[in-house]
């Protein structure tokens, strides 16, 4: 018996479309997972940077004594930023410098131990004497 050429190549496409959609399953995997990292990553670098600003203000009784901040009260600025934005943080000042370093877990919608379970940014700046950081006008 004879077999004829369609039915040779009966059932030859299955296992390339199952392949084809496991790989697109995994590709829109990985898609949306990274797509969730960056956007924790760019929050805590927005938290991070406000943080760092606010804990940069230029402090009226430290201006007076010849200073630019109070470690005291900046300290305070930015950690009350990073509670009100519900992150954990570390607030370092060197001089009139304030570095501010979030740390932020990432809640994934397809957890995988491929992926790092949170990440940190950090932000600095530097408090100025005036307006736009000269001491005239």
């Amino acid at each position: 018996m004879k077999t004829r050429p369609e039915e040779r190549d009966r059932g030859s496409v299955m296992p390339m479309t199952a392949v084809l959609i496991t790989f697109l399953m995994v590709g829109a995997w990985a898609l949306v997972s990274a797509s969730q990292q960056w956007a924790v990553r760019r929050d805590a670098q927005g938290v991070a940077a406000a943080a760092a600003r606010a804990g940069a203000q230029g402090d009226p009784t430290a201006l007076r004594r010849g200073g630019v901040i109070d470690t005291t009260a900046a300290t305070v600025r930015a950690e009350a930023i990073l509670d009100i934005a519900g992150y954990s943080g570390v607030v370092a000042i060197d001089g009139d410098t304030v570095s501010v370093t979030v740390a932020a877990s990432i809640d994934y919608a397809f957890p995988s131990p491929g992926f790092p379970g949170g990440v940190s940014a950090t932000a600095a700046a530097a408090a100025v004497r005036g307006v736009t950081g000269g001491e005239g006008g």
